[in-house]
């Protein structure tokens, strides 16, 4: 009889340790799984941030390009004018210092930055530095060197003319007739991540109450 009592004892030991393992492991793989989600996301994050910032620095390069002060060797800065857009073109330019201007749409279309091809082989779009000479380190040109936190490639941009009727102030009015339409600048900005499928796109408009020095008004 004692031995029959101790048998099932034992079993039901067996049991217990059992279901305890079961336990811990769940446990563990639960704490596994977190770990691994916690990195990614953290990861995401770090990716998304890099990529913020350097949609942040094209919109700085890019208002240097439109507004100035710009000394670099390729500067562009009578292109853009509050009173003249001839020098944007529909669909954005590819060549020369035309590259990245858009033309203004008709009132209702799909604005020129929703269809804009940023690929660099297109040739739409403005690479970072391109007409300020500024240089933006990223991943493309470390030449094999360890990337570590730089982004995938070097941010891009495209600049919009966008008709304005009217003051750019509030409290100021201007005949809405043909003859005096003014524009402003729409700059869309893409910034890459670590990896080039991480992608911040950031927009701005810029103003330009007069023409940059040496340039006619």
């Amino acid at each position: 009889m004692r031995q029959a009592t101790r048998s099932s004892s034992r079993g039901f030991s067996l049991i217990v340790v059992m279901l305890m393992l079961i336990a811990v492991s769940v446990l563990g793989l639960g704490a596994a799984q977190m770990s691994l989600v916690n990195e990614r996301s953290a990861r995401n994050d770090r990716d998304t941030e890099v990529a913020f910032q350097a949609a942040e620095a094209a919109l700085v390069d890019a208002e240097s390009d439109v507004l100035g002060p710009n000394d670099g060797a390729r500067q562009r800065l009578c292109l853009f004018s509050s009173t003249d857009a001839t020098a944007f073109v529909n669909g954005c330019g590819g060549e020369g210092e035309q590259q990245g201007l858009c033309a203004p749409g008709e009132s209702g279309s799909e604005p020129a930055w929703m269809a804009a091809d940023f690929s660099a082989d297109a040739g739409k779009s403005v690479a970072y530095g391109t007409f300020t000479g500024q240089r933006y380190l990223s991943g493309e040109s470390a030449r094999g060197s360890p990337a570590g936190a730089l982004s995938a490639r070097a941010p891009r941009y495209i600049v919009e003319a966008l008709r304005h009727r009217g003051g750019w102030q509030a409290d100021q009015l201007q005949s809405a007739g043909a003859g005096d339409a003014r524009y402003i600048f729409r700059v869309t900005a893409i910034g890459y991540g670590m990896r080039e499928e991480t992608q911040v796109v950031l927009q701005t408009s810029l103003y330009k109450p007069a023409a940059s020095p040496g340039c006619s008004s």
